[in-house]
């Protein structure tokens, strides 16, 4: 959950909502002969919980905070003020083992994760097997020790970030609890359920011996949708089958039908793998945009003109499939900051006199004196490596897409820098990039968060698949002119035909549920922007 300002943000405590730990205790059905731990316990909402029910459990809470640890013990319940991580490795690593664990672990990042603690937990997560590393948050080692902590036939109910779906520190985290569990439920709400803190959350619910097999995403609109339904809203949601990998789950928002043909098309040996088509790279990081990029008025008024290079520096700037070298120019003249300082890799003294006096009002700004661009020998040159032959969008709204760059503008890190292997037909692979299948599976690769955005990072490009058999069939110029014109159902309908129909031989079911796929997942994470 998003840390706040001041105490909280340093201790990662957020007050679990009453009845979210009510739910996840009735959930998880304590008797009298289960031994309960919360291993973060807070004021006590989750003992407060258990003593609702009057079940007379053996309960366990271990708070770091004294005063917390003084709110939650008056809930009756023996509770340990301390480390949580500490007290695992003296008193429950090769020790003790709990039937039910539950809780909302502290959500704290890496660099305010306090040293002392930090070291137990990931020495801790290394004995197990884990790879911590600078991105893990404090939860990831409260969870996965939690999970080591259980008996064979134990359940874990946990409030976690909505992150352990999709970012990569949480990789190893997904293909663990598919394999260590028999049963998985995660409850998702499409409205934020924590006041006052702007962080997705997801109940998980795993049961390591269960008659029922397999993986449940139930959604619900919020907070009112579980009280009002309690444990019955569970029964809503569509079995599937556990997938043991590091795959991100947002897949499992997807019927069985739609997984099926989504998994026959990622083996599907007739589609290209983006790596046997092109490299992908992060696009130029100035250090400071307001020296570096510049209007061409900017630059005809400083007499810059031998020393800068195009650029694109805002993906808006790429409206549709192809950035010629008119485009651009329509761009510079509507006073676009599509130039970049490029004096060279020079001394000073070698440089322009107009490139001296630039650089020396950007001294006199303190630009030099950024991250960036101190660290570099020279701090007013931007290494560059090698230039695109197009570019791929790095945060979508309804779809990403390549622009080929027939310009030889340079780009902003706000775009994928791509260029293509040799050998390969760039207009082809741009044409059909644009097709359902692509599409879809776009969706289960990228990352969204509350923006609704659909953000990917080069190694999520890199995993991209794109059906390029009949693609050198296709019209790239007509491509871009529905794409400029926002047709983009007209641009599926077109290179759906052409790659999925005639060539892979799909039929009309197939793709539809790709067409639902898309649909689903696109227009969940633009809701989910609106319900936040």
């Amino acid at each position: 959950m998003k840390a706040i300002e001041g105490y909280d943000k340093l201790r990662g405590g957020y007050y679990t909502p009453t009845d979210i730990a009510d739910f996840i205790i009735q959930w998880a059905n304590p008797t009298s002969e289960s031994r309960v731990l919360e291993p973060s316990c807070g004021d006590g909402s989750f003992l407060g919980a258990i003593k609702k029910t009057g079940c007379p459990a053996s309960v366990l809470g271990i708070e770091l905070d004294p005063d917390e640890a003084r709110k939650a013990r008056k809930c009756g319940y023996k509770v340990e003020q301390g480390d949580y991580f500490s007290f695992y490795e003296k008193h429950i690593e090769g020790k003790t083992r709990y039937d039910i664990i539950v809780g909302n672990p502290p959500f704290i990042r890496y660099q305010n994760f306090d040293e002392r603690y930090r070291s137990v937990a990931f020495e801790l997560m290394k004995k197990h097997g884990f790879h911590p590393n600078r991105l893990t948050n404090i939860w990831l080692p409260f969870l996965l020790l939690s999970c080591e902590a259980l008996t064979d036939s134990g359940k874990i109910g946990m409030v976690i970030p909505a992150e352990l779906f999709q970012v990569d520190y949480a990789s190893e985290a997904r293909e663990y609890l598919s394999s260590h569990f028999e049963k998985l439920t995660l409850v998702t709400f499409k409205k934020l359920v924590f006041d006052d803190i702007q962080q997705e959350v997801v109940l998980l619910l795993g049961e390591k011996e269960s008659e029922e097999k397999g993986i449940r995403v139930v959604e619900l609109e919020g907070l009112d949708e579980l009280i009002n339904d309690g444990i019955s809203c569970l029964n809503r949601a569509e079995m599937k089958r556990l997938d043991h990998s590091t795959d991100k789950w947002v897949k499992y928002y997807l019927t069985n039908e739609e997984l099926d043909v989504l998994n026959k098309l990622n083996t599907d040996t007739r589609i290209s793998e983006a790596q046997e088509l092109f490299e992908v790279n992060v696009g130029l990081v100035s250090g400071e945009n307001d020296f570096f990029l510049a209007s061409w008025d900017s630059v005809v008024e400083r007499k810059l003109e031998m020393d800068v290079s195009p650029i694109i520096s805002r993906s808006e700037q790429v409206k549709g499939v192809l950035l010629s070298e008119e485009e651009y120019l329509n761009l510079r003249e509507k006073g676009k900051k599509v130039s970049i300082f490029t004096p060279g890799d020079k001394p000073i003294e070698e440089l322009s006199e107009s490139a001296r006096t630039y650089i020396g009002w950007g001294e006199s700004k303190g630009y030099n004196k950024n991250y960036k661009c101190r660290i570099r020998k020279r701090w007013y040159y931007v290494p560059m490596s090698w230039r695109a032959d197009a570019f791929l969008i790095r945060q979508a709204n309804l779809y990403p897409k390549m622009i080929l760059n027939t310009a030889g503008a340079l780009v902003t890190d706000t775009l994928h820098k791509v260029r293509f292997n040799e050998g390969v037909d760039g207009n082809a692979v741009a044409s059909a990039f644009i097709n359902t299948y692509t599409l879809a599976l776009s969706e289960t690769l990228g990352r969204s968060y509350g923006g609704g955005v659909l953000t990917f990072e080069p190694g999520e490009m890199r995993r991209m698949r794109i059906p390029m058999i009949g693609a050198d069939k296709l019209d790239i110029k007509k491509i871009d002119r529905l794409q400029r014109e926002g047709k983009y159902e007209e641009i599926l309908s077109y290179t759906d035909k052409i790659l999925l129909y005639d060539n892979l031989q799909l039929t009309e079911r197939e793709v539809t549920l790709l067409h639902s796929i898309w649909d689903k997942m696109r227009n969940r994470r633009l809701m989910r922007k609106q319900s936040n």
